[in-house]
Order: C-alpha cells, then sequence, then structure tokens
C-alpha cells in the first residue's frame, strides 16, 4: 500500500480517537454535569454558574463535528478502492450527519444567548431540541457505519473483525435512535437496551482507531520481503 494510504489512515485513525475524547467531555462530563431534563430552573442555575465549562463544551462539540469531517474525507480516501460507488455515499451520509449534528449544536448556541432574558423552560426546550436533533442524526450516522462495515469487510487489507462490529453497531444505532423518534413512550426500555448495547456499538470504531493509527495502510512484512 501506498503511503498516501497510511496517510488517510493515520488521519482517520487519530481523529476518531479524538473524538471520543472530546464527545467524553463535551456529553459525558459539560452536558452531563449541567443539565437535568426534568428541572428547567436547576439546569439554567448550573449553566449560569459554570457558564465558560459549558462554553468550553460546545467548543468541544464543534471540534467533534470538524473532525466528523475530516473522519469522512479520509476513509472514503482510504476504502474508495475497495467498491467506489458505496465508498462515496458513505462519506456523503456521515457529511449529511454533520449537518444535522451542526444544526443540533445551534440550539446549545441559543441556550447562551437567551440565558439571560429568557425564560428556564425556553433554556431547556433548546436543550432538548439538540437531544432530538442529534438523536435523529445518529441515524444516519448508524447508516454510515453499516456502510462503512460493508467496506471495511470487503476490503483485503482490513481485519474482518472490524467490518462485523462496524455494521452490527451502525444497525444498533439507527434502530436504536429510530425507536426513540417513533416509540418515546418507551424511551426507559430503548435506554436500558441502549446501556447494554454501548460497549460493542463504541468498540466498533474506536477499535478500528486504534487499529488504523497502528497498522492501517502499512505493507505487510511478507510483500515487504517479496519486493526486496
Amino acid at each position: 500500500m501506498n503511503s498516501s494510504k497510511r496517510k488517510y489512515a493515520i488521519l482517520a485513525g487519530l481523529s476518531l480517537i479524538l473524538m471520543a475524547v472530546l464527545a467524553g467531555y463535551a456529553y459525558g462530563f459539560v452536558y452531563g454535569s449541567l443539565v437535568f431534563p426534568a428541572d428547567a430552573e436547576k439546569t439554567r442555575d448550573s449553566i449560569q454558574q459554570a457558564l465558560g465549562t459549558y462554553q468550553s463544551g460546545i467548543a468541544a462539540w464543534i471540534g467533534i463535528l470538524i473532525l466528523d469531517i475530516l473522519v469522512a474525507w479520509a476513509l472514503h480516501l482510504y476504502l474508495r478502492e475497495v467498491h467506489p460507488r458505496l465508498s462515496l455515499p458513505t462519506a456523503m451520509i456521515r457529511l449529511l450527519y454533520s449537518a444535522v449534528l451542526g444544526l443540533a449544536i445551534y440550539h446549545q448556541l441559543t441556550v447562551i444567548w437567551i440565558l439571560d432574558e429568557g425564560t428556564a423552560n425556553q433554556v431547556i426546550q433548546e436543550l432538548k431540541a439538540f437531544e432530538s436533533i442529534w438523536s435523529n442524526g445518529l441515524i444516519l450516522f448508524g447508516l454510515h457505519l453499516i456502510g462503512l462495515g460493508f467496506l471495511a469487510w470487503k476490503a483485503e487489507f482490513v481485519p474482518k473483525l472490524w467490518g462485523g462490529l462496524l455494521v452490527f453497531s451502525g444497525i444498533c444505532y439507527s434502530l436504536i435512535h429510530l425507536a426513540k423518534a417513533f416509540f418515546p413512550e418507551h424511551i426507559d426500555q430503548i435506554v436500558s437496551i441502549e446501556q447494554v448495547l454501548s460497549l460493542p456499538m463504541a468498540l466498533a470504531e474506536i477499535g478500528l482507531a486504534i487499529w488504523l493509527v497502528w497498522k492501517g495502510g502499512r505493507i505487510p512484512s511478507h510483500s515487504k520481503n517479496l519486493s526486496q
């Protein structure tokens, strides 16, 4: 494999790893500690008291958005030789997901603009809009992972383990967030299922990311020997 393929693998892998770190901070730490869906007043007060932290969370979301675009481009270039007609649509779906994520982030920004003059209910409604739009976007993200999984499975230079995990993860993402959209009355059961499946869902992209940085695009040792 040529050096450019190695560069695409490293770019995609490092971007995915950095995205995971930013997501842990933005959603796991900032959003999780400042937003209380059942208590609008507490949410507004916590954001007002830790506005800098909330703003840093938004900055992390914007970073995730940029990295999503980089990943879509890098993975397309890395896998396009496998099946060009599938690789490009798979990348475009991730770009479409990124656009939806951008719209969701806009609602987090709106919270800052209305924080002083808006009501607590307006604040929580903006945050619920963020969650709803992002959740709908993850349906598209799941479709992207399914396409990516098929490409990885078909590629001779990617272990089939990652292809299988990506397809499974993509199906889980799409079905879970479709269920959230169409069956909100069963949200508790859906969230319970999501928690059970969260580990294999996370392992798919993180595992692929580590493999891409470690071995993606490298020329196999036996091929080096043959060329010498």
